[in-house]
């Protein structure tokens, strides 16, 4: 075991040394270039802070895991950020529905199923088109970047929007078809 003390650039040249590979890997876990540069970049920055605890027994299989660690918390972070619009969205559809003074507590309900059935109908969408939808959407990447990031064109971006939004609109005919029945 060298310590990164002990070594002279230690863990901070078996990172150079595999750069090009963890940045691979985090390429192939997040499928955002831009955002595996961004946590490749932080993961850096933690390593040359020199706040390691001790010796780091196998410096390669750390940067793995740290890469590991840094795509799990960026994932989380997303779906903070989807949970955080989708109470807005929920609080939005609230509003837009009748206002505060005639909230009660059966029409919270029903926009609440509203908005999982809503979101129950982009779940049934393939996959690939799903998260083009919340990178342009929630996450508001440019159509420019998610077509980088999927090396795909920016029309076929396009495509799969159009795709989402029409489940969007196939979804709100149905609703607002089965509201005007009652």
């Amino acid at each position: 075991m060298v310590s990164l003390h002990e070594k002279q650039g230690g863990i901070a040249q078996i990172f150079d040394d595999n750069r090009t590979i963890l940045l691979r890997f985090l390429i192939a876990r997040t499928r955002d270039p831009a955002l595996a540069e961004d946590l490749l970049q932080d993961i850096w920055i933690k390593i040359n802070s020199g706040n390691h605890s001790g010796p780091i027994e196998s410096p390669l299989s750390y940067l793995y895991k740290s890469c590991e660690n840094a795509v799990r918390d960026a994932k989380r972070s997303a779906a903070r950020k989807i949970a955080r619009e989708t109470g807005w969205a929920e609080q939005d559809i609230i509003q837009n529905s009748g206002g505060q003074d005639q909230l009660t507590p059966e029409k919270i309900a029903i926009e609440r199923d509203r908005l999982r059935r809503a979101l129950a109908e982009l779940e049934k969408l393939p996959e690939r088109t799903r998260e083009i939808f919340i990178d342009f959407r929630i996450n508001e990447k440019s159509q420019k970047e998610i077509a980088a990031s999927y090396s795909i064109s920016i029309s076929a971006v396009e495509k799969h929007l159009q795709r989402a939004y029409r489940v969007i609109k196939i979804y709100r005919e149905k609703t607002d078809a089965g509201l005007n029945q009652l």
